[in-house]
């Protein structure tokens, strides 16, 4: 039987239509975005405030944002009836509301097991999103119904019109991380000196987990671990939970061990 034209073309292959999805996802629009100024740092892979990163890593972040929001109007025509407002870039609230749902989907699509569930709550988020983007954020920002005028990535006057934008606007001066020197390596959200966690010792402000583990130390909310030229936050919510039970369970420990010293020490002096 002679197959006709429609039925000789064959679908690809899922695997293969997953890993043409997901380069689409990453590279679309890179092009379009492509500065003079392109910033050396890259862009983080974890969900981190803006006021935490120096300025090369705001403008790396703020780039691949850019990207995202681009990709994501597009794909999901929050251009019809301005579902996204045009003017997001310029709504601090906004930034950071598409800052988190972009971690989110990362976290989502990226794991080892993608999960069916947690990406339909990713989408009702969206849409609450496009919801409070038109309602609370922007409600005085359209001028009625219409529908897109055209893709994002093409419009070039709305690429310079968001790229010039401040990823950084709302925030206190004296908040925004200073840039680190390009030699050697600072105190930060996430590292500590071995000589600033010695002296945080000293004020007895740092803790450790036990009077015999020493090189993990409680502090500034978080539990550190010595490192390689100085010490290192946990960020991972499980280990810090079981950091905090064993921490629990050892100074229950330490404490039923210094009473039985103590009832020891008075009977011989008895």
């Amino acid at each position: 039987m002679t197959e006709t034209p429609e039925q000789s073309v064959k679908p690809p292959a899922p695997a293969l239509l997953k890993a043409s999805l997901n380069k689409g996802y990453r590279d679309q629009h890179v092009n379009t975005l492509k500065r003079r100024d392109r910033p050396t740092a890259k862009p983080s892979r974890r969900l981190t405030e803006w006021h935490r990163m120096d300025s090369g890593e705001r403008a790396a972040n703020w780039t691949a944002l850019l990207a995202w929001v681009t990709w994501l109007h597009d794909r999901y025509e929050l251009g019809v009836e301005e579902r996204l407002p045009r003017c997001w870039a310029q709504h601090p609230g906004l930034i950071e509301e598409l800052w988190a749902l972009k971690a989110w989907r990362e976290e989502i699509y990226d794991a080892k097991q993608p999960s069916g569930q947690a990406a339909r709550y990713w989408h009702a988020e969206l849409r609450q999103t496009m919801h409070a983007a038109i309602i609370f954020y922007a409600a005085g920002c359209r001028a009625g119904h219409r529908g897109a005028d055209g893709l994002a990535a093409e419009d070039t006057r709305l690429q310079q019109h968001w790229a010039t934008a401040d990823p950084a606007a709302g925030i206190p001066t004296a908040l925004l991380k200073a840039d680190e020197p390009s030699r050697g390596r600072t105190d930060s959200y996430l590292f500590l000196t071995a000589a600033t966690m010695s002296a945080r010792r000293e004020q007895r402000v740092a803790v450790p987990l036990g009077k015999t583990l020493t090189d993990c130390l409680r502090y500034d909310g978080s539990w550190w671990m010595a490192g390689e030229g100085g010490w290192l936050r946990i960020i991972d919510p499980k280990l810090d939970h079981h950091l905090n039970n064993r921490f629990a369970a050892l100074a229950l420990a330490d404490r039923s061990v210094d009473r039985h010293r103590a009832r020891k020490a008075a009977g011989g002096n008895a």
